[in-house]
């Protein structure tokens, strides 16, 4: 499935906003190299895909880079993610730190957009903020504020925004699983959403819940007041409240991916099967559970997701032919996992640990910094250049995306990161905790 810029809600996964820069630990410098090694490829495809779309139209076919940088993140994130929340035990502490990591440097690129959007700074082909966000600034605003914006119809506010909603999705999964104690199920979790691609792949309908504008406020406003209500559910200290919020949360995302998505099921459902597989490898790592189960799981899980990839296109039907290229772009999205994976006990260089802590500000910049860079030259005195200029001209902006990346980690980034840990050290107190029985091994890295 191509990630496209002319479909800008799908173009790329956010990282999992990473911790303190710094020499990496042997055993999280592998992560972080594979954040920032992702991170630069959606900078690098979405370049070619507006400056040099004669190569990305030869290559998109074979291989496709947004959607393996798409899939990378979010095993990543599938790996560590639980392991942060159940390193804590605490359910606030978890949320606190979620809040912190990934709302501010949105809110400043936001602000950086709406700007540029002020000042005409952009082409009609690529805007720095949605057509929607600025025609309907309060409702976009609510939307993207629960982070499931893409499954209420209001769309990212940044193009790249979109995967934001599957990582809120999976967040609520994780906190509900882990409240009602079944946390370390991620396995069968991950064959099941992937047997449910595959079995059920016509039956998911495509945004059921709004159909105009009216409708979509009250899907917002709805949507809101619920996750709000399961959130304040899980995070409370008496054991009855927080199961019934697991129950709320669980039920919000599942029915949301299952019913209000702009994608097709079979796609979203693939994203949860991979972000689930993730965990199902830390754990079988870990030995909270059993090897033999992982690799069970994964010899049914990984051959469905590319069967029901290669089969069905991006409304959801049959395609008329198979879909090699996905089955290529899954294969190395494993394949790099892998390969991390298997030099993790290694230090890895400090110039891939620093890309991977820049690779959130890296995801979002990148974004905005592009529009702005076509309106400066306009894209049709982009095309009329040689190949080779186009070429120096993107690694002159990747400098610069990475520059500027390294002053809004330091900036932005870290000062809210430090404000958040302060905060959820209150969170974390024996008396604040709801966590299962067993809470689960020590993690294996930073979430």
């Amino acid at each position: 499935m191509s990630l496209t810029i002319q479909e800008p809600a799908r173009e790329a996964a956010p990282p999992a906003a990473p911790a303190a820069a710094g020499p990496a630990k042997p055993r999280l410098g592998w992560l972080d190299a594979l954040r920032g090694f992702a991170a630069l490829s959606i900078m690098v495809g979405h370049f070619v895909q507006a400056v040099m779309p004669e190569v990305f139209a030869r290559t998109a076919g074979k291989f496709d880079i947004g959607t393996y940088a798409v899939f990378l993140f979010f095993l990543v994130s599938g790996y560590i993610v639980p392991a942060s929340l159940e390193r804590r035990g605490s359910v606030r502490g978890f949320w606190v730190s979620r809040l912190f990591r990934i709302y501010p440097l949105c809110l400043f690129v936001v602000a950086v957009g709406a700007v540029a959007w002020k000042f005409d700074a952009y082409t009609q082909a690529l805007t720095p903020l949605s057509w929607f966000t600025m025609e309907h600034p309060a409702i976009a605003a609510l939307g993207n504020a629960t982070m499931l914006h893409d499954f209420v119809g209001v769309g990212g506010t940044v193009f790249v925004m979109w995967t934001l909603s599957y990582e809120m999705a999976f967040y609520l999964l994780v906190a509900a699983l882990f409240v009602l104690n079944v946390h370390r199920r991620s396995a069968e979790i991950s064959t099941a959403f992937a047997v449910v691609a595959v079995a059920a792949v016509g039956a998911f309908p495509l945004i059921t819940i709004a159909h105009d504008q009216s409708g979509l406020r009250r899907a917002v406003v709805g949507v809101a007041v619920v996750m709000a209500l399961g959130l304040f559910g899980v995070m409370s200290r008496r054991r009855g409240v927080a199961v019934a919020g697991a129950l709320v949360l669980g039920s919000l995302a599942l029915g949301l991916l299952s019913l209000n998505t702009r994608l097709p099921g079979w796609f979203s459902m693939t994203i949860l099967a991979t972000m689930f597989a993730g965990t199902a490898i830390y754990r079988a790592e870990q030995g909270q559970v059993r090897r033999l189960v992982c690799i069970a799981a994964g010899v049914v899980t990984v051959p469905l997701i590319l069967l029901v990839g290669g089969r069905y296109g991006e409304n959801g039907q049959v395609a008329p032919h198979f879909q090699w290229h996905w089955v290529t772009t899954m294969v190395a999205t494993w394949a790099t996992f892998a390969l991390g994976m298997a030099v993790r006990r290694f230090r890895m260089p400090r110039v891939l640990t620093w890309l991977g802590s820049v690779s959130y500000s890296v995801y979002l910049v990148h974004a905005v910094l592009l529009s702005v860079m076509l309106w400066l030259i306009s894209p049709n005195a982009v095309t009329s250049l040689s190949l080779g200029s186009r070429a120096v001209m993107g690694v002159g902006f990747c400098a610069v995306v990475l520059v500027i990346s390294h002053l809004t980690f330091h900036l932005i980034e870290l000062p809210a990161q430090r404000l958040g840990q302060r905060v959820t050290k209150a969170f974390d107190r024996p008396s604040a905790r709801v966590a299962p029985a067993e809470a689960g091994a020590p993690a294996a890295g930073r979430g």
